[in-house]
């Protein structure tokens, strides 16, 4: 018996379902980790996917489709017969059988917590890459959750660049200044912003504050949302550059160097570090992920930066 997690237009649920035959070319997964892609997955349980771009969101193994029901999620980690460890890009699922060639073996190294963070990674590596920064810039980064704490401590830890945060949340505020961040204060502007806060109000503090010729990389999806700009301001004043920034193709400038595979080995040896498992706030058993999914339909999500479901 397999086990998925499902949104319905009313509630999250984990529905039973008989696991099916295992054909040559596929391979049973016994999950350990799946994360929550937070910002994406309450987008979808609110039915705010573009109907332009549903092809575009939808993930491997997915069921269902985006008007509800469907069984979505982001990547997990798990086990194959062998004992090897894995990354699979899957919706929450407590056993998965697959293509062999949809698993990723080079992540040994990896404790299974922070495998699934390998996705995610990548999303910073691209925004990095995107921002051509270095050393002279000054960077700030707005929203310290899921993506933007990795963002800092990927700078900082593997880059040795410093960055400031910007957050409203005041629990978020303290955790960054528990691992080391300092706050941005309004008192100078900044070359490179990081939006990750999904916020229109955020977006436009960054580009309001940047210096001439700064660069606004926006890491979020904004869905169906309508996003309201002043680009009348700084943004012309200051001939600014906003970017998009997001994970499903790699950068033109980058394409020679790197292609997928050779992106998520990247990834890994980032994640390397301990530094990584502070993030990971938040661990839910698969049992108590409806109730969690429930909790987000009532904007009542629970401070945290990293959430995972542990099977």
């Amino acid at each position: 018996m397999i086990k998925s997690l499902w949104h319905t237009s009313s509630l999250t649920e984990i529905r039973p379902n008989r696991s099916p035959h295992i054909e040559s070319n596929q391979i049973r997964v016994e999950s350990k980790y799946s994360m929550i892609s937070l910002g994406t997955e309450s987008l979808i349980l609110n039915k705010n996917v573009p109907k332009a771009i549903e092809d575009y969101m939808t993930i491997p193994y997915m069921d269902g489709n985006f008007d509800l029901p469907i069984k979505y999620g982001y990547a997990l980690s798990g086990i194959l017969n062998t004992g090897e460890k894995v990354h699979l890009m899957h919706p929450h699922q407590d056993n998965c059988i697959v293509d062999k060639t949809s698993i990723f073996k080079a992540c040994q190294e990896l404790p299974l917590k922070r495998i699934p963070l390998i996705s995610n990674m990548e999303t910073v590596i691209n925004a990095i890459w995107d921002s051509d920064l270095n050393q002279d810039h000054t960077i700030v980064i707005s929203g310290f959750g899921n993506i933007g704490s990795l963002l800092a401590v990927t700078l900082k830890h593997h880059f040795n660049i410093k960055s400031k945060i910007i957050e409203t949340n005041e629990w978020r505020k303290r955790k960054a200044q528990e691992l080391g961040f300092e706050l941005f204060s309004e008192t100078s502007g900044f070359d490179i912003a990081f939006n990750t806060a999904a916020n229109e109000n955020a977006l436009q503090f960054c580009i309001d504050n940047a210096n001439e010729e700064g660069k606004i990389i926006d890491l979020s999806w904004h869905g169906n949302s309508k996003t309201i700009l002043d680009l009348g301001g700084n943004f012309h004043k200051n001939r600014l550059h906003l970017i998009a920034s997001q994970v499903s193709k790699i950068p033109i400038s980058k394409r020679k160097e790197y292609d997928y595979f050779k992106r998520k080995v990247l990834a890994v040896d980032i994640l390397k570090n301990n530094i990584f498992d502070q993030l990971i706030t938040t661990i839910i058993p698969f049992e108590g992920a409806p109730e969690f999914f429930n909790s987000v339909r009532n904007n009542k999500v629970p401070n945290g930066l990293i959430y995972l479901i542990k099977y």
